[in-house]
């Protein structure tokens, strides 16, 4: 009878466990080895190595067969039982159903990314995963990163500098400007001039509360300068003050030009060349081949690409 007892789980190799249960089921060191992609020697030193352990000859060689000892049908039930619940466990990880899971994700989005993602996104989730649900923590330039390093997030969506090795992250798409103001502002009347653009006053929006930004930057390197009059820290304030005041916003494409018809604006292009800028979806590497995270960023891929073909 064997002493199990005696033997410490570190003494224990997966793989002799998996030769045991192989030789069980083909009763062959020729095949054991065929099946695991293994030598026959290797067989044979998997064998010796539990016949020590275990303290039982296990297989007795016969002229057709590796017939198994009693101590060996003895241990193969729990043997080939512990072997499908690693596997069951390992396995987990990528079982998800969008249809039944009840998974909740965490995403990072500014109120900018917001207008863009939110609705569609949620519709999306509405008609494939019902149970799925989402919540939605604050984003910016300067601290997307730390919250994925962090795992306050799983996922951000903005604009973010160059990520860190350890993080990915995919290009949705390229986002342009757009001016606006208030319908019936005198100044929109007629084509939007630079010198026209100029004389006017504007809204920034810095998430970090920087009076200048990239608009100013571009305008710099034309010598040019805009007269800030309010810095905002949301981007949702730029259309509101735009309907309200006589304030010129200069804001991305996707955040004006949707609400232009709910804010009474005007849209305008900008009289000036303002580069593109990217939009992109990064999350941290130890998240990318897990099943649920893989379609949930699918998901979000979707409802842009939709949403792009359509503006």
């Amino acid at each position: 009878m064997l002493n199990m007892n005696s033997i410490h789980i570190t003494a224990i190799d997966l793989n002799l466990l998996l030769v045991f249960d192989t030789l069980m089921a083909e009763r062959s060191v020729t095949r054991t080895a065929e099946r695991l992609g293994i030598t026959q020697p290797a067989v044979s030193h998997a064998l010796a190595r539990l016949r020590n352990l275990l303290g039982d000859r296990l297989f007795v060689r016969t002229p057709k067969t590796m017939l198994p000892t009693p101590a060996a049908e003895a241990l193969a039930p729990d043997i080939r039982a512990a072997l499908q619940r690693i596997e069951s466990v390992l396995s987990q990880r990528n079982d998800f159903s969008p249809a039944t899971s009840a998974r909740r994700f965490t995403l990072g989005l500014s109120d900018y990314a917001s207008v863009v993602v939110l609705p569609r996104l949620l519709e999306v989730l509405k008609q494939e995963s019902p149970n799925v649900s989402v919540v939605v923590k604050n984003t910016g330039h300067g601290i997307g990163h730390a919250q994925l390093d962090n795992g306050e997030v799983e996922v951000v969506v903005g604009n973010f500098s160059a990520p860190p090795a350890h993080l990915e992250e995919t290009v949705l798409f390229k986002e342009d400007f757009v001016c606006a103001g208030r319908a019936g502002h005198p100044a929109l009347k007629r084509s939007l001039t630079l010198n026209r653009y100029l004389s006017l006053e504007h809204i920034q929006v810095s998430t970090s509360g920087a009076p200048h930004g990239y608009v100013d930057r571009v305008l710099a390197a034309q010598h040019k300068e805009r007269k800030v009059a309010v810095t905002v820290g949301h981007f949702l304030m730029a259309p509101l003050l735009a309907e309200t005041t006589d304030l010129i916003a200069t804001e991305p494409r996707r955040l004006l030009v949707p609400l232009a018809k709910q804010f009474s604006l005007a849209i305008h292009r900008p009289p000036f060349t303002i580069p593109t800028f990217n939009v992109t979806m990064a999350w941290h590497s130890r998240h990318s081949t897990e099943a649920a995270h893989a379609w949930f960023r699918s998901r979000v891929v979707k409802c842009l690409e939709e949403k792009s073909k359509g503006t």
